[in-house]
């Protein structure tokens, strides 16, 4: 039984799909480790020192085997290698992930249609600085010119070159919601909002906000709307009404 936990299988598994990666812990291991210890169908699975990824392997696997929707969380620092096509081993527990998942994708596509489709997506987060500026009362100038400036510097505070991606996910966070919150893109008119886990939480990222735009979220009937403080600039009467109307209709708003 004990043989196909032996390090030679992990070998074998890497080098079907390309993954160059010394001493791995074979798939199988971790699925029978996964089974013994009870985890459910739908559980998740952290593994906080990933390596090449086989802790998010043997989850896929073992979604295959029983139809389960198990969840994984890999966490690994980008720790340098000698490789020409994987800089760090971030690099090779994401692309392992991905060559499963394609590889696994790929055998359903040649089988009957089953009743239940897996979702076999991820996401990858890198831990970075904020994405908004922060105001720092310790180094502000102390003269009035400079610290005019400081101010008008503030009054931009989204980091430049940073995504909307970036800052979505960031007041996700911010918001105490789990990254794997069910995020979907929609419109009011040519304007974006993103409806955060089923109306928990509405965030609109538009530079500059219409009045359409939010009152159209709150139609919508959110627990709590965030808008970039940029949105707002040049119209404080804009964002004193909102926030009236957003407070009579039981809506947290807060501008990030």
């Amino acid at each position: 039984m004990f043989d196909k936990f032996e390090n030679r299988h992990s070998a074998q598994e890497l080098g079907e799909i390309g993954i160059p990666f010394d001493f791995a812990k074979p798939v199988e291991l971790i699925a029978y480790l996964a089974k013994i210890c009870g985890t459910a169908e739908n559980d998740l699975i952290l593994d906080f020192f990933a390596g090449s990824g086989t802790a998010a392997h043997a989850a896929l696997e073992l979604n295959v085997r029983d139809e389960g929707s198990r969840k994984f969380i890999l966490v690994q620092l980008p720790e340098p290698t000698q490789l020409k096509d994987f800089s760090t081993v971030a690099d090779i527990t994401k692309e392992r992930v991905r060559r499963v998942i394609k590889k696994l994708n790929e055998k359903d596509s040649g089988d009957l249609p089953t009743q239940k489709k897996q979702d076999r997506g991820f996401k990858v987060f890198k831990l970075s600085s904020s994405n908004f500026k922060i105001w720092d009362a310790a180094s502000a100038p102390k003269d009035a010119a400079g610290l005019a400036e400081q101010l008008r510097l503030m009054s931009q505070n989204v980091m430049e070159n940073r995504g909307d991606e970036a800052l979505l996910y960031e007041l996700i966070l911010k918001s105490n919601l789990p990254l794997t919150s069910k995020v979907a893109e929609e419109k009011i008119g040519t304007q974006t909002f993103y409806n955060v886990a089923d109306g928990a939480l509405a965030i609109c990222l538009e530079r500059k906000i219409t009045q359409e735009t939010l009152r159209g979220i709150m139609a919508r009937k959110p627990k709590g709307v965030i808008c970039l403080d940029i949105a707002f600039a040049g119209n404080d009467q804009l964002k004193t009404n909102i926030v009236l109307e957003m407070k009579s209709h039981g809506i947290e708003f807060h501008t990030a």
